[in-house]
């Protein structure tokens, strides 16, 4: 990763003997050009998108993404919090398990490879509503992944005298192999790393129980168990109040993960959403539901307001800055709101 000038990052790619530097924005739209080509091949020639976006995604970084399609030659008609989409999933298909008098309250874990967001929302049949979110964007499963590459990356320093961490194959190799074993041991006690000529023909072996990494990443599983506390504490929603904890998220296998959902919630989590695609499945929803080509049942969705939205303006030939905030966090939204400016 390379500066740039507009004080943005940018990627520098090597191919070919030429170096080449692309933004972001580039790299996204050529992904969503090669997504357009399989769509096309389905005879799907529409040219509009609904695209799923972070719940802590900045005003700028939605912004990159509405650039990416714009690039692109494509047209996004929604961007669309993922903790929505998947609530959107959820609530959609059970308006006939729903109760009309008293809403039901759902927790959803979203705990991924990079991510960790846990949403309330609260259904009635033909409605939800998002109650709060809370994220830790830079915790997933990629932490434990590079906790284990740094303990086995430096005791393969120390036995063979090279650091496979400081070679960017050798490091991905080792990665691959780490996030393989974690997978086997949340079904099995024990599980392999092996690596055959990792570095300088140097093989890595090595054996793990569920025990071993448990206590390893226990500084991790404390941070785990913080955010799911605050998000309670954040979105102010009573423990005897939710019906129902989902659980999305590969990472949300891993059992030590489970057993601290329990605790906090109280609650046997259940996974009925698949994991893996109830978050397209949602923006898929929304694009059905903004087409006028498809014939959706009604079903209203209240976001959360994340972000405070306010206006500065100042009146021509004074150099005061006046500034209102017109919606504090945790707002529902779609809403309206007009100001009235009063000048000579």
């Amino acid at each position: 990763m390379v500066d740039l000038e507009n004080k943005k990052i940018g990627f520098q790619v090597v191919c070919r003997g030429e170096t080449h530097t692309f933004t972001p924005e580039q790299v996204t739209a050529a992904y969503l050009k090669k997504v357009k080509v399989y769509f096309e091949k389905a005879n799907m020639n529409s040219k509009e998108i609904v695209i799923a976006v972070p719940t802590y995604a900045t005003n700028s970084e939605r912004q990159a993404y509405l650039d990416a399609c714009e690039i692109a030659g494509i047209k996004c008609v929604r961007l669309i919090n993922e903790s929505t989409a998947t609530a959107l999933t959820y609530g959609f298909f059970r308006k006939g398990d729903l109760n009309a008098e008293k809403a039901r309250i759902v927790t959803f874990v979203d705990f991924g490879h990079s991510k960790l967001t846990v949403t309330f929302a609260s259904f009635l049949p033909g409605k939800m509503k998002i109650i709060g979110t809370h994220s830790d964007k830079n915790m997933g499963a990629r932490q434990i992944d590079f906790l284990l590459t740094d303990l086995l990356g430096g005791n393969f320093e120390k036995k063979y005298g090279c650091d496979p961490r400081t070679n960017t194959r050798a490091r991905l190799r080792l990665l691959d192999s780490i996030e393989k074993m974690r997978k086997l041991l949340t079904g099995n006690k024990e599980a392999d790393i092996s690596c055959e000529s990792l570095l300088e023909d140097e093989d890595l072996k090595q054996h793990f129980t569920r025990e071993e990494l448990e206590e390893l990443i226990g500084p991790f599983m404390e941070r785990f168990t913080k955010c799911l506390k605050d998000s309670l504490e954040k979105t102010g929603v009573n423990l005897p109040d939710i019906d129902f904890v989902e659980l999305v998220g590969e990472a949300t296998r891993i059992p030590c993960c489970i057993e601290v959902i329990k605790d906090i919630f109280g609650k046997e989590p259940s996974r009925t959403l698949n994991s893996t695609d109830c978050i397209s499945r949602g923006c898929a929803l929304q694009a059905a539901m903004l087409s006028p080509n498809y014939q959706v049942a009604g079903f209203e969705v209240e976001e959360n307001n994340q972000q405070p939205i306010s206006i500065s303006y100042k009146f021509k030939g004074t150099e005061k800055v006046v500034t209102k905030e017109l919606f504090k966090v945790g707002t529902s939204f779609p809403s309206t709101k007009s100001i009235t400016f009063e000048k000579k």
